[in-house]
């Protein structure tokens, strides 16, 4: 909905990219292809044509790089913001689905990007920063379809980060019956961090979209970064270096 998952002045080819990009990361994560999609688009009354096919030109663009096909939808006219909603299928690499409740305690948790660029961007918007910086909220980088695979093959848990590294972290963890120890100073981060505060920041800002999963410990997976443990006791735990460092009260968005 305009307003709240996207700025007023986005351009609405980018919100259109954006849309295809969040709903293809959340089946990336499962281990799966996206392979279909439906559409329903609440179009603002004065809403123009150029507008709508800057939107439709985004939406299929990425549609046609994530290779998904668009088979339907709907179209209604409305008095309020702008409001799309995006229906994916896929189709899982595997016997089914990775859950985000597969995982054990020892296990080792991944990611494969970096963290911080969609809170960084998003600032960035809102304050008329760097051109670069404002596209990397507006067009998150997401997964590849390539990264399905490697999921479907080494992840005994999945769920892609998209309301912050730390609060998705802990819901992994709870899902699969563990609590989590997360190494700070392994985090790959979008900029560099003078403080452990600025970490903090970029790990519980959102909107980053890369896919956190757990494997056995020792392995070494393609494309993934270690960045910590799941643990037998509950609740999350920050070190940096080996020093203990104190849980925000926020860990991340909180629909």
């Amino acid at each position: 909905t305009q307003g709240t998952h996207f700025l007023a002045d986005d351009p609405l080819d980018t919100v259109g990219r954006k849309l295809v990009r969040v709903n293809a990361s959340d089946i990336i994560a499962k281990g799966a292809e996206p392979v279909e999609a439906l559409l329903s688009v609440a179009w603002p009354e004065n809403g123009s044509e150029s507008d709508f096919a800057a939107l439709m030109k985004g939406l299929g663009l990425d549609l046609e790089q994530f290779g998904i096909a668009l088979i339907g939808g709907d179209l209604v006219r409305t008095s309020g913001p702008l409001t799309l909603t995006l229906t994916l299928t896929g189709r899982c690499l595997n016997e089914g689905p990775v859950r985000r409740s597969g995982g054990a305690a020892g296990q080792s948790l991944f990611i494969n990007g970096e963290i911080g660029w969609g809170g960084l961007g998003l600032d960035a918007a809102k304050k008329g920063g760097p051109a670069d910086l404002v596209q990397r909220y507006r067009v998150p980088w997401i997964s590849s379809i390539a990264a399905a695979g490697t999921i479907a093959k080494f992840a005994t848990a999945s769920m892609d980060v998209s309301d912050g590294l730390l609060i998705d972290v802990t819901r992994l963890a709870a899902a699969s019956g563990c609590g989590a120890h997360i190494h700070l100073e392994s985090v790959p981060l979008a900029q560099e961090a003078e403080s452990i505060e600025e970490i903090v920041d970029q790990c519980t800002s959102g909107d980053d979209y890369c896919a956190l999963i757990s494997a056995e410990s020792g392995m070494s997976i393609p494309g993934f970064t270690v960045i910590g443990t799941l643990t037998p006791e509950p609740g999350l735990r920050l070190t940096h270096q080996g020093v203990v460092v104190n849980t925000p009260s926020t860990l991340g968005f909180e629909h």
